[in-house]
């Protein structure tokens, strides 16, 4: 199994019973534990003496493509660190105790995607979670990369057989106590234009499988007559420009004509289309794009969603299962996006399940740490609970993608952004890419100060996971895999570096241009990886420094002195002074995908976002209306233009954004 497999998916596997959270347990005790269980003591010593008795081969194929040995001394490191995680296949029992001490001694990861070991020039390394800080405001926040790094990982970017196994109980499990079938969809939901017969078919003869989320009738859709899942229906995206209706309805939302309301009445068939995909404090749209060939035979591959609230914790307590949660427990506001950018031949199916399975297989995880940690006798501090939550991302993104329908060809990013309360926790993995930022309300002009202008700022975004990058590029060539580089690239950052695999579909050579993604099994052979890389950020932190900094400066210009140009006099200052407050501070996110972000800045994204957040008409220069739906529709209609004019009409990659408030 690959090194980086989940020890909760292992020990489930094993056992046949819901793993237990040995990450919310103290060092000190998982110590204890092991020194006190003479069974777990002898088993991991004799893997250590078998281990280091013999050689170690590896079925990766150097640059002669053929099996490599390395001396037990090279390897030893990365085997005995996971001795305990092995013979846990062995003895159920002392599972979850072998798995926490492995955890213990070779679970070091970091941003710059390396762990704990000797490279190949002897040089020892030691990377960790990263403080970082943002370049506005000097907020502080924490990252790391979930890779275990090339010097423990003895596999490849593609789970086994039993992983794979494994991983679809654990799915399955998710989906079942969320109310969910086997694809995602309402057990037994039907809508009044396009449900599921008593056969399991889509009426029309569709599979449920495509019954896509991209649909203006799918029975997730809020007003569409059926009950939502147990965590709260999600805003799909609508296609701005080639559905008629979503582009009347926004045309019409745009000037609010009477007109409008008139004919909004005549369209029945059609109920509040548009309130499926957004509201007034999150919203999430898309535009298909064009490959070539005939405009019907375009598809989109980009899914979104923005998930607002997000309700994990009624998942296990509504199937009244082993891990149910107290209804009465008060509950954080809870919040999800995410934009998932499908790509090769069958990407669409791998991005259609990924939106479709993530918030039921998150929550479930979400729902049993929260009933566990409750009726645990220890207290959970803040550092623990965020370690445990952006594991718990980490085997989320593993476990869809050792799920997904990624056969022959397909995969997809996955940029995720989940708010529980006051943190907000992103896991990226690919090109799609999550901001959080801030908008500074703007004061009225009765106060008589300089500060009727809103400020909007990023504070946070996820980086784009390539090739060329030193830790990505390390990891791909030690897989045997070959990085695409452009001529002149490293002089002029110019093109797209790419990891090159054989696609099966074709039996040619294809470059995939990110380094990590979920799916694209074939490229997970040379190096690609489906792990994130995890970001928490604090909301407090976040208002309080944007305060301390909007309430200095308002001391420091309340001390200036004015002088009389007349006389040279000193005199005092009107002593008028802004006082800012957390309502002032607004926190958002975005979500996107490469479509919208490689002919948009980031910050022309961020600014129209907070105008559609947080500007009211009467605020608006031009006088219509604003709000996110036509906010995320401004911003899609001008990223294609971007590729219009740069590709001639010949091309424009498919487009889809999610953003929320992040308000408590």
């Amino acid at each position: 199994a690959r090194s980086s497999i989940k020890c909760s998916t292992l020990i489930f596997s094993c056992t046949k019973q819901p793993p237990r959270p040995f990450f919310t347990s103290s060092a000190s005790t998982l110590i204890y534990q092991y020194q006190t269980h003479p069974s777990l003591q002898m088993r991991s010593l004799q893997m250590m003496r078998q281990i280091s008795s013999s050689p170690v081969t590896s079925n990766r194929p150097n640059k002669n493509n053929t099996k490599e040995t390395s001396s037990s001394k090279k390897r030893f490191g990365s085997f005995a660190s996971r001795a305990f995680v092995a013979t846990a296949t062995v003895s159920t029992s002392c599972a979850a105790y072998y798995c926490a001490t492995a955890l213990l001694f070779s679970s070091v990861a970091s941003v710059n995607g390396d762990a704990a070991g000797n490279d190949g020039d002897g040089k020892k390394e030691l990377f960790n979670t990263e403080t970082k800080k943002d370049d506005t405001y000097g907020i502080e926040y924490v990252g790391f990369d979930s890779y275990i790094g090339v010097n423990l990982d003895d596999g490849t970017g593609v789970a086994t057989k039993e992983v794979k196994a494994a991983s679809a109980e654990v799915v399955s499990r998710a989906l079942d106590a969320a109310g969910l079938d086997e694809t995602a969809m309402m057990k037994g939901d039907s809508t009044a234009d396009g449900g599921l017969d008593e056969t399991g078919m889509m009426k029309g003869g569709s599979t449920a499988e495509d019954y896509i989320t991209l649909h203006p009738s799918h029975a997730h859709r809020i007003a569409k007559g059926v009950a939502c899942p147990v965590y709260g229906c999600p805003f799909l995206p609508l296609d701005v420009h080639y559905d008629q209706d979503v582009k009347t309805e926004l045309e019409n939302m745009r000037k609010d004509s009477p007109a409008a309301e008139e004919e909004k009445e005549h369209r029945e068939n059609i109920p509040l289309l548009l309130n499926t995909s957004g509201s007034e404090k999150a919203a999430t749209l898309t535009l298909i794009g064009y490959k070539g060939g005939n405009l019907d035979s375009q598809i989109n591959q980009d899914r979104a969603l923005a998930l607002t609230p997000y309700s994990y914790w009624n998942i296990n307590s509504s199937s009244g299962g082993e891990f149910s949660s107290d209804s009465s427990t008060v509950r954080p506001v809870a919040r999800l996006i995410g934009a998932f950018d499908g790509h090769a031949k069958f990407g669409e199916k791998v991005s259609e399940y990924v939106v479709k399975t993530l918030p039921a297989l998150l929550g479930s995880k979400l729902a049993e740490y929260d009933a566990k940690s409750s009726a645990g006798n220890h207290e959970v501090d803040d550092q623990q609970r965020d370690i445990a939550i952006g594991k718990i991302l980490h085997d989320t993104f593993l476990e869809l993608d050792a799920t997904s329908p990624a056969e022959p060809s397909g995969g997809c990013t996955a940029s995720a952004l989940l708010q529980i309360g006051t943190k907000i926790y992103v896991a990226n993995a690919g090109d799609s890419r999550s901001f959080v930022g801030v908008h500074i309300a703007p004061k009225t002009q009765s106060t008589g100060l300089d500060s009727d202008k809103p400020t909007t700022a990023i504070i946070f975004g996820t980086r784009e996971d390539k090739a060329h990058l030193h830790k990505e590029r390390l990891r791909v060539e030690h897989m045997g895999g070959t990085v695409y580089l452009p001529n002149g690239f490293l002089e002029t950052g110019k093109g797209t570096t790419r990891v090159l695999y054989q696609d099966p579909t074709t039996g040619s050579t294809s470059g995939l241009a990110m380094s990590r993604s979920i799916g694209d099994w074939d490229a997970g052979e040379v190096g690609v990886i489906p792990d994130p890389l995890i970001d928490i950020l604090d909301m407090k932190e976040i208002k309080k420094r944007v305060l301390d900094i909007l309430n200095e400066s308002c001391e420091d210009k309340s001390n200036e002195v004015e002088i009389d140009p007349a006389s040279g006099e000193s005199l005092p200052s009107n002593g008028q002074c802004a006082t800012y407050t957390e309502k002032d501070v607004k926190i958002f996110a975005i979500s996107a995908t490469d479509g919208l972000l490689d002919y948009l800045p980031e910050q022309t994204i961020v600014n129209h976002i907070a105008k559609g957040l947080y500007e009211t008409a009467s605020a608006n220069s031009e006088g219509e209306n604003s709000n996110p739906l036509l906010a995320s529709s401004d911003l899609i209609y001008a990223a294609a233009q971007g590729w219009q004019e740069d590709k001639g009409g010949r091309y424009r990659d498919d487009i889809a954004i999610a953003v929320a408030d992040l308000g408590l």
